[in-house]
């Protein structure tokens, strides 16, 4: 096995047992001992836990982030359909590791929280973009309308990726063109004032 794909090997090992048993389940001997390999050749990898915590962290929010970056919208109606079902694609490619980043288990390292709002302030600025064009105003990112809009959706994610028979594609995608009828108005309703 290449190195390249050994590394890929080992981080899906340590994702698997943090998406089972929590970020404090993972351990040097348990990840060799999974992948069936000498502890030696993981921290040939990682050189020690904290940097196979950093690598699977950079991991998981590098597939979390190109997700958000690879929809885009034009401003129309069709586009919100577009978009959600950009978002639902990868929520489906990559189910473990959104559920992570969505979800995360207890017991994370430091840096889990500040990778996680790092992620949380790129999505609002990308929502904020879309829906700046698409309501004809100017969205504020940091504002109440963005925030409560990825509330709202990573709810409507974690809802879908734990039970996507009860909350099936096609609900997300209505729920999500609720929510964004509401912040066009929100926001066209703040812009006359």
């Amino acid at each position: 096995m290449s190195a390249a794909d050994r590394r890929t090997q080992l981080l899906d090992v340590a994702r698997d047992i943090v998406a089972a048993e929590g970020f404090a389940a993972v351990s040097i001997d348990r990840v060799a001992r999974t992948a069936d390999v000498a502890r030696a050749l993981v921290y040939q990898q990682f050189t020690d836990l904290p940097g196979l915590m950093s690598a699977l962290l950079d991991r998981e929010t590098a597939i979390a982030l190109a997700g958000v970056r690879s929809v885009d919208w034009v401003g129309t109606a069709d586009d919100v359909d577009r978009l959600g079902r950009g978002v639902l694609a990868y929520l489906h490619a990559a189910p473990t590791s959104w559920r992570i980043m969505l979800s995360p288990p207890d017991g994370g390292p430091p840096e889990l929280r500040d990778r996680l709002e790092t992620g949380r302030a790129y999505a609002r600025a990308i929502g904020a973009r879309h829906l700046s064009r698409y309501a004809g105003v100017t969205v504020d990112p940091n504002g109440a309308t963005e925030r409560i809009m990825l509330a709202a959706i990573e709810e409507l994610a974690r809802l879908h990726l734990t039970d996507p028979v009860t909350y099936p594609d096609e609900l997300v995608l209505r729920y999500l063109r609720t929510l964004v009828d509401w912040a066009v108005g929100v926001e066209a309703a703040l812009d006359r004032s």
